[in-house]
């Protein structure tokens, strides 16, 4: 393992609520694709790309949830947080299709998201998808419904696709389904792709007014879009700092939300140069000087905010990285 996919909690929690919304319980589940529900609480929050792959591909291989992927995909892109709010205030579907593919980086590491033209057709398309038949069927189907909603953005709640690429193989993608009826669709394609009739891109977006635009606007000033790194090291940095109390947060557990053994887990990190508390050493002292900005918070609070137990615990812990005390660091620096 020399990289991470990671991808937003959001995606996850897409597929446990259309699951919900059918009346199937969820644990089971949450607890095969090893999913910490602490790390399922906020939707921005990262998690291995492994997982949802496995969450998806074990909940579609009940016969009755062949189509779970549709349904989790249908949600509206405003309900994507800032990622989504970035591509709604596009001025048309073209300037919304073109936001989509440059930002969808910060939302899955591995994403490869593009627009080409043929002829009189546009291509939304989407490259190779990774994991077993299952996981890549339920994955294929929620993008492509993610896809969708932002033409819907501009076209309309009930658009659908004239043509339909899917690299599902057709055994797997023949079923009844209301989205899919009456769609040309070619199955083995080498990528995911929606047409869209290229008189189509200049279209507005629907429900953008002046007012929500520049509102949208001021809020994303200093939100980030900043892409997921699939370095080793930086992709466990980015994984681990996402979740809750991350300072106390075990090696075993983190092992198990990378879905790997903890053994394996201090192998990869030797590699890198270094060990689990180095690590999460890092992660504590970018958090704490984030938070030391804020005059607000005092170091105690900081230290509790972060997970330690005690103060003590939090300034040896914070001495091991910068030789100073929180407090001696927040009066020479911040």
């Amino acid at each position: 393992m020399n990289s991470i996919p990671l991808v937003r909690a959001r995606y996850a929690n897409a597929f446990l609520m259309a699951l919900k919304k059918r009346g199937v319980p969820t644990g089971s589940y949450v607890k095969s694709a090893r999913l910490p529900e602490s790390l399922l609480l906020n939707p921005d929050g990262l998690i291995s790309a492994l997982s949802l792959w496995k969450l998806a591909g074990d909940i579609g291989r009940d016969p009755d949830q062949r189509d779970i992927g549709l349904e989790a995909g249908a949600m509206p892109i405003s309900a994507y947080g800032d990622f989504g709010r970035r591509v709604t205030c596009a001025p048309s579907l073209y300037q919304a299709i073109k936001t989509f593919c440059h930002c969808a980086a910060s939302e899955y590491s591995r994403s490869d998201f593009y627009l080409t033209r043929d002829n009189d057709i546009a291509w939304f398309c989407r490259g190779p998808i990774e994991g077993t038949t299952d996981q890549a069927m339920q994955v294929e189907f929620y993008l492509i419904m993610l896809m969708i909603q932002i033409v819907r953005a501009a076209l309309g709640p009930h658009w659908k696709p004239d043509r339909l690429r899917l690299q599902t193989l057709e055994e797997h993608g023949q079923f009844d389904s209301d989205v899919l009826r009456g769609i040309n669709i070619k199955y083995r394609a080498p990528f995911t792709a929606i047409s869209i009739p290229l008189a189509s891109l200049a279209a507005p977006l629907s429900r953008r007014s002046d007012d929500s635009a520049q509102s949208g606007a001021r809020h994303l000033s200093g939100s980030s879009s900043q892409a997921l790194s699939e370095n080793l090291k930086e992709g466990l940095k980015q994984l681990l700092a996402s979740h809750v109390n991350i300072c106390s947060l075990s090696i075993d557990l983190a092992a198990e939300i990378l879905g790997v053994s903890s053994r394996t887990l201090q192998r990869y990190l030797r590699k890198q140069g270094s060990t689990y508390t180095m690590l999460i050493d890092e992660i504590c002292f970018k958090l704490s000087r984030e938070m030391m900005l804020d005059k607000n918070f005092s170091i105690t609070e900081i230290a509790f905010q972060l997970g330690y137990s005690d103060v003590a615990h939090f300034s040896r812990a914070f001495r091991r990285i910068t030789g100073l005390s929180p407090r001696c660091y927040r009066r020479q620096y911040v």
